[in-house]
């Protein structure tokens, strides 16, 4: 009597695919994480204790696209100053900020003047604060950053066992 055990091995689809396919994944992800951070104003670094001012613009222009062609590099990007702000803050003691984005705001939030005070003045106002005692940054980018990563790995180990398994 004779017993053989057979075990073949199919080749799968291009590891480099795999990986590259599953870190622009990851990457979108990021993306939509950033984006769901700012409108629920929460970041690594603390809470906005609200949705972030004017998030629509800075949605918008929160991207996703690979940073070099044939590169498993991906860039996840915020590309307003709002985003910067948002991460970093804007330190007390600074040159006032331009009026226009404080207008911009201003209107969006739907702020009304004070009795006795002008939109003008109201702006004026804002941005005189802002000068004086800064905005705290909350870190979304950075948030997005910390809550997709860690689930990379399992990602891209969970897909090589579906493609052995198919194969």
């Amino acid at each position: 009597m004779r017993y053989a055990i057979e075990v073949t091995f199919r080749a799968i689809p291009d590891y480099r695919q795999i990986v590259s396919e599953e870190l622009w994944k990851a990457a979108v992800r990021t993306q939509q994480q950033y984006q769901e951070n700012l409108e629920k104003g929460l970041g690594a670094e603390g809470s906005h204790g609200r949705p972030y001012v004017g998030t629509g613009e800075a949605i918008a222009r929160t991207t996703c696209f690979p940073e070099l062609p044939g590169a498993d590099e991906y860039l996840v990007k915020g590309e307003t100053m709002q985003h910067v702000i948002a991460e970093y803050g804007r330190e007390p003691g600074k040159r006032m900020p331009p009026p226009e984005p404080i207008e911009r705001w201003a209107r969006e939030a739907g702020l009304v003047p004070r009795e006795g005070e002008t939109f003008d003045d109201m702006i004026l106002n804002i941005r005189r604060h802002i000068a004086a005692h800064g905005l705290r940054g909350f870190a979304p980018g950075l948030l997005a950053m910390q809550t997709v990563a860690p689930t990379v790995e399992e990602s891209i180990k969970a897909r090589f066992k579906r493609e052995l398994e198919e194969h």
